[in-house]
């Protein structure tokens, strides 16, 4: 199977991915067009396509880690928390979402925007790409054990938060 296509069956769960890593719909197509374009110049020797789409996944969290890193060295970081905060509430993330108030999808928001990157990319996989541990683990090249551990710790991280903001998990 070429990158092409399995890059264009993966889009959908490469957008809630970027989403759920605090992406803003520019800045998440810009990211595609950059895994995109590296999907196609520089393919993984990967044979099977599943690997490929995990390939996709990983090069997808790099991209949204750069971005982040470089928008620290710049100061912006503020600047642009807001600027996403107000084009989240145009977003939506999946169907089950709506079944969730917007405050509390704000709140759910900006606990994981808050959240160490180690522990916000396992649970935007597993709950925004529907990824389990072993899938995740074999994308991030962690051991499961590792990826349950990290999940573990984010829920009760995320759990904390959200009842701080008077929400109950």
């Amino acid at each position: 199977m070429q990158m092409h296509s399995i890059f264009i069956e993966e889009i959908e769960r490469l957008k809630r991915l970027l989403i759920g890593m605090g992406m803003n719909h520019d800045d998440g197509e810009d990211i595609l067009q950059d895994v995109y374009l590296e999907a196609m110049q520089r393919p993984p020797k990967y044979g099977n396509p599943e690997e490929k789409a995990r390939w996709l996944m990983r090069v997808t969290v790099n991209k949204c880690t750069l971005l982040f890193r470089q928008r620290r060295l710049n100061t912006r970081v503020e600047k642009e928390f807001l600027q996403q905060s107000a084009e989240y509430e145009k977003i939506q993330l999946s169907p089950d979402c709506d079944v969730i108030t917007n405050e509390e999808t704000q709140a759910i928001k900006n606990c994981l925007n808050g959240m160490d990157e180690s522990l916000k990319v396992p649970l935007v996989m597993k709950y925004f790409c529907g990824l389990n541990a072993s899938q995740i683990s074999d994308t991030l090249k962690l051991k499961s054990g590792t990826v349950r551990k990290r999940l573990f710790q984010g829920r009760v991280i995320l759990a904390e938060m959200l009842s701080k903001k008077g929400i109950e998990p």
